[in-house]
Order: C-alpha cells, then structure tokens, then sequence
C-alpha cells in the first residue's frame, strides 16, 4: 500500500478530509497530518493517555515522557514516547510547555495506529513540518 492510499485510508476511517493533511515539499514520501486531525483520532479510537513525567524543565523548554493505550481487541496495544520544545532549538512558540504536551499526545496517537510506518508525522513534530 502506497502512502497516499494510506492517507485515504485513514481520512476515510476517521472522518478527515484533504485539508487535514499535507505533503512534505522536499519530500515526497512524508506527509503531515494536523494536530486537530490526530486530536480526533485519539478521541475516535477512545486513546487514553497517562499523566506525563516532567524529564526536564526550565523556563524556555520541557521535555515531559508519557504512555498511552487503545483497545485493539482483548490486549490493549501500548506506547510510551517523549515530547519535547525548547524555544532555542525546536519551537518557536512562546508556550513550549503546551507544545511538549501536544509532541508528546500526537506521537502516541500516531504510533497506535501504526501511521509512522507509512511516513505521516504530525505537524506539531516539527517547526520544519508547519505551513
């Protein structure tokens, strides 16, 4: 299955249209989903996350670690990742707190449901990735 087929896939799964995602211009095998999108993912397959450990912190960054999990059948699937800001190397947002948070949810979201195996990221990944 292509990538693109696999976009279709899961804008047709979860309700998302064309708006919801973008392909990476210098990279024709990466596409980037919305983090509004992956918000209605993880609602959609009812995700639920674990209250984040704070890894490091100070004023202008954050790195928080988290799990999360979703019914797949009689085991849960599971994951753990990080999610990380800092306002001298990889967010320009003054909120790098929110935005640790908001790393850390849509990887775990995206790694349930396998999407980093057909090259889709999402936009909060990197200040590279936004419009």
């Amino acid at each position: 299955m292509s990538n693109k087929d696999r976009i279709r896939q899961l804008a047709k799964k979860y309700g998302l249209g064309e708006n919801d995602f973008w392909q990476l211009p210098n990279n024709k095998n990466v596409w980037i989903i919305k983090h509004d999108a992956v918000e209605k993912i993880s609602k959609l397959e009812d995700i639920e996350f674990s209250e984040p450990t704070v890894v490091e912190h100070g004023r202008d960054y954050c790195a928080l670690l988290g799990s999360a999990f979703m019914q797949t059948g009689e085991e849960p699937a599971k994951e753990w990742s990080f999610g990380e800001a800092d306002l001298k190397l990889n967010c320009t947002a003054r909120y790098p707190y929110a935005m640790a948070e908001k790393r850390l949810k849509d990887r775990l979201t995206l790694k349930l449901i396998s999407a980093y195996e057909y090259g889709i990221f999402s936009e909060e990944e990197a200040e590279a990735f936004k419009k």
